[in-house]
C-alpha cells in the first residue's frame, strides 16, 4: 500500500465508492485513496442488473436518478476514460389496480420536475410493446430515454478516471476499523498499516455497518438475497424490447446481449435474509422456474425460452429500504453511503456527487440531504413513514 497519509479516504471500489472518489477528484479535493478488499464491483456493483429509470416516489430519488441518467448517457463528455454500456431501450412499468393511482401521481411529479415520463393505458402499453399481454394490467408508466447499463462497467470506469485524476487505488488491503481522536476522524486502520486521513467516506456495503458499529453508530442492515434467471428467447421473438418493471407478477425482465434477457423479482420481501453476503449461491430452482414462468405468461410464446444460466445478488436493506448517506454527525469527518435496498447503481453517479459536495462545500445543490442522514435510523424517523412499499420494489 502507497500512502499512509492522505486527505481523503474512501472505503469501498463498488460503483458508489467509485463514483465519489471520482468526483472529489474532478474538483481537486486533494489526496484521495480509495480502499478495495477483494476488488472493483466484486460485490452487490458486480452483480446488479443495472436498470437505469427516474420512477421514484421522492422527488430526492427523481432528482438523483436524472443527473445519473444524464452521466450514463454521455460518459465520455461528463467523465472521460471508460464507458457505462447504457442502452436506451426505455423503461415500461405495468400497474395492477390498485397501483394507478399511485403510479400518476409519480408520473405528474416526474413530468413537474422535466422528466420524459408518460402515464399510460393498457392499449397504449401494448403500442410501446405488442409482445406484451396486458389482460391484467390497469395501466402503466413510460421513460423514453430510460434503459440499462452495466454496473462492472460503471465502476471500472469511474475507477478508471479516479487513476486519471491522481487517485490512489488500493486494491487487497481490508479495512479494519476507523481511526478516531475524541469525536474526531482520523483516519482507517488496515491490514496492511494505518492511513491518516481527515476525512473517510465509507461505502462498503455490508461492511459498511460493522465499521460503524464500534463507535455507537446504528446502521440497521438486512441483506436480501434475490434470484437472477438468464433465458434465451425464442428466435422468432425478434427486436430488443424494453425494460419491463411488471408490478402485476412482481418481476422485472431486462434485454441482454444477443437473445437473452435477465428476469428479476423486484419485491425484496420475496427474497430470503442470508447474512453470508460475500458467499456466491445459485438460485433455488423453484425461483429460476416462477421467475420464467412469470416472464412467458407476459410475453406469450417465451414458453419454450431456455435457462441458460441463474446466479443471486444481495440487497442491503434499510428499516424503510431507503439509503442512507451523507455527514455522521456522531463524527466529524465521517462521511457515509449505505443501505440502498436494491436501487443502488442507478442512484451511484448522484450519490457520488452530493458526498463530494457535502465534503467541500459542506452542503450540495442537488437534493435536501436532511431526510437521508443516516441518525434517522435511532430517532424512528423514517422515510415514508416506513411505508414505501411502491417505491421500494420497484427494481
Amino acid at each position: 500500500m502507497k500512502a499512509d497519509i492522505a486527505d481523503i479516504v474512501v472505503v469501498g471500489a463498488g460503483v458508489h465508492g467509485a463514483s465519489t472518489a471520482w468526483h472529489l477528484a474532478k474538483r481537486r479535493a486533494g489526496k484521495i485513496v480509495l480502499i478495495e478488499k477483494d476488488g472493483i464491483a466484486s460485490g452487490a456493483s458486480g452483480w446488479s442488473s443495472a436498470i437505469v429509470r427516474m420512477h421514484y416516489q421522492l422527488e430526492s430519488l427523481v432528482k438523483i436518478t436524472r443527473y445519473g441518467r444524464e452521466m450514463f448517457g454521455d460518459w465520455r463528455s461528463m467523465v472521460g476514460p471508460g464507458e457505462s454500456g447504457f442502452r436506451k431501450v426505455g423503461f415500461l412499468v405495468l400497474f395492477p389496480e390498485d397501483e394507478t393511482e399511485h403510479g400518476h401521481d409519480v408520473v405528474k411529479m416526474q413530468q413537474k420536475l422535466g422528466v420524459d415520463a408518460h402515464y399510460i393505458s393498457a392499449n397504449e402499453v401494448s403500442q410501446i410493446e405488442p409482445r406484451l399481454s396486458v389482460e391484467d394490467v390497469a395501466a402503466g408508466a413510460w421513460e423514453p430515454n430510460s434503459g440499462h447499463a452495466d454496473g462492472s462497467t460503471v465502476a471500472n470506469s469511474f475507477v478508471l478516471a479516479a487513476r486519471s485524476l491522481g487517485v490512489d487505488v488500493c486494491i487487497g488491503p481490508e479495512v479494519l476499523e476507523l481511526t478516531t481522536a475524541g469525536t474526531r476522524i482520523t483516519g482507517v486502520k488496515t491490514s496492511e498499516g494505518r492511513i491518516h486521513a481527515g476525512t473517510v467516506i465509507v461505502e462498503a456495503g455490508f461492511r459498511t455497518s460493522a465499521l460503524l458499529a464500534p463507535h455507537g453508530i446504528e446502521l440497521p442492515i438486512t441483506p436480501v438475497r434475490h434470484a437472477i434467471t438468464v433465458v434465451k428467447r425464442t428466435k422468432d421473438f425478434g427486436d430488443i424490447h424494453p425494460v419491463v418493471s411488471d408490478r402485476v407478477a412482481r418481476a422485472y425482465y431486462r434485454p441482454e446481449a444477443g437473445h437473452l434477457a435477465l428476469l428479476g423479482e423486484n419485491d425484496p420481501l420475496r427474497g430470503s435474509v442470508d447474512e453470508e453476503v460475500e458467499v456466491a449461491k445459485p438460485p433455488q430452482m423453484e425461483e429460476q422456474v416462477s421467475l420464467m414462468e412469470r416472464f412467458s405468461r407476459r410475453f406469450p410464446g417465451q414458453d419454450s425460452a431456455l435457462m441458460m444460466r441463474g446466479y443471486t445478488g444481495v440487497y442491503d436493506c434499510s428499516p424503510d429500504f431507503q439509503p442512507a448517506f451523507g455527514k455522521v454527525q456522531a463524527l466529524d469527518g465521517l462521511f457515509v453511503g449505505a443501505g440502498f435496498s436494491g436501487h443502488g447503481f442507478k442512484l451511484s453517479p448522484g450519490i457520488g456527487k452530493i458526498i463530494s459536495d457535502l465534503v467541500i462545500d459542506g452542503s450540495t445543490d442537488l437534493i435536501d440531504v436532511g431526510p437521508f442522514r443516516i441518525e434517522r435510523f435511532a430517532e424512528n424517523d423514517l422515510l415514508l413513514r416506513g411505508k414505501g412499499y411502491a417505491n421500494r420494489d420497484l427494481t
